[in-house]
C-alpha cells in the first residue's frame, strides 16, 4: 500500500508522547521543519517534536 501525503490520521498512526528521545518526531525523516511544532509528510495536523507514532523512521 502506498501512503498518501497527509493521508493518515493521528489515531490511525497511534500518535502519542515519545517515551525515549531517539524516537521523537524531531528525529523522524518525515517531520518538517524540525522545530518544536511542525508537520509530517504522512500524518495530518500539527506535529509536536517530542511526540512519536507508529510511522516513525529515523533520519539516520
Amino acid at each position: 500500500m502506498t501512503k498518501m501525503i497527509w493521508g493518515l490520521s493521528k489515531a490511525a498512526t497511534n500518535y502519542r508522547p515519545a517515551t525515549r528521545p531517539e524516537v521523537r518526531c524531531e528525529q523522524c525523516r518525515f517531520m518538517f521543519p524540525r522545530l518544536s511544532i511542525g508537520g509530517c509528510r504522512y500524518v495530518r495536523g500539527v506535529i509536536r517534536a517530542d511526540d512519536t507514532c507508529d510511522e516513525f523512521v529515523s533520519r539516520r
